[in-house]
């Protein structure tokens, strides 16, 4: 038997029954399975897959995250092609409904219509942490002269499961129903905008390099506990291009949409709920590209 701390990674094909392995010390070798079942410890809880119903399987230690916390990636669709939905590169399988692919910052990427499901994943209770980062890039590919209500982008949209209440999302807003505009967030334990207050908003306001139609990196951190780095210790920081949005909005979450992300299921979808208002939904086309998420407040990309 092999103890995990010192196993890099297992690759196992059914063709021959070997598995090759690769210790963290560098060493490799192969080795018959010849157990009838894996056990595997999964967000599902503990499973036995007979060996005879695997094709293939691959298993990979978690990289250390900075700052040396122990963390690592649990989700991250590149948004390629329809396969790199239903199939991600890490993380649980999608659903793909309609869409099309065009150039990415990173080879392809979804192009995301108002009022379309073009895609949603299922993210079971307990994937979720109480700490962990959200982080993608997204494009608006169609101006207009001002930044509407609601989402003018909505670039993603976290609903609980059991009612489809929005629970997580990032907009560009003029007024989101909260008094919130700018780069707005509504998340777990907070709520952040840049722009306190209701306003009337051009893109050259949020994008003042007047770059609002170029590539932008979004990412969103939360930690119940505070995030560690950043004055203050917020328990959620909204970041583009690299820098932290003030927090001119910082407001709890109401109550009844206040729930831990570890003990909750939720539909992460792109970008249309029909069960939700239309208000919950993306008004303005964007491109969206390498959606990941981690299991730790990841801030590394702070300038």
């Amino acid at each position: 038997m092999l103890a995990p701390s010192i196993v890099k990674s297992v690759n196992f094909t059914s063709t021959n029954g070997e598995a090759k392995v690769e210790l963290s010390n560098g060493d490799r070798f192969a080795m018959t399975v010849s157990n009838d079942a894996f056990a595997v410890r999964s967000i599902l809880g503990d499973l036995k897959i007979p060996r005879a119903s695997l094709r293939a399987m691959s298993l990979s230690a978690r990289a250390a995250a900075k700052g040396g916390a122990t963390g690592g990636l649990i989700f991250h669709c590149t948004f390629d092609d329809e396969a790199s939905i239903t199939s991600p590169a890490v993380g649980p399988a999608g659903t793909f409904m309609t869409g099309t692919f065009e150039e990415g910052k990173v080879g392809k990427a979804l192009l995301a219509m108002p009022y379309k499901k073009h895609a949603y994943f299922n993210i079971p209770a307990g994937f979720l942490n109480d700490a962990g980062c959200i982080e993608f890039w997204a494009k608006i590919v169609k101006f207009t002269p001002q930044i509407g209500d609601g989402g003018d982008p909505r670039l993603f949209t976290f609903t609980f499961a059991d009612t489809h209440t929005p629970a997580c999302k990032i907009d560009l807003v003029s007024n989101d129903g909260g008094g919130n505009s700018g780069f707005a967030t509504c998340s777990w334990f907070a709520g952040i905008a840049s722009v306190s207050g209701t306003q009337r908003l051009h893109y050259g306001n949020l994008f003042t390099q007047r770059n609002w139609n170029a590539w932008h990196h979004f990412a969103l951190a939360w930690d119940k506990d505070g995030i560690s780095g950043i004055q203050g210790n917020p328990s959620v920081a909204l970041i583009v291009d690299g820098k932290q949005i003030p927090n001119t909005v910082f407001n709890p979450c109401p109550e009844e949409l206040l729930r831990m992300p570890s003990k909750t299921a939720y539909v992460l979808g792109f970008t249309y709920d029909p069960v939700c208002p239309a208000s919950h939904n993306t008004k303005s086309p964007f491109l969206i590209d390498e959606f990941k998420i981690w299991d730790y407040a990841k801030t590394d990309m702070l300038k």
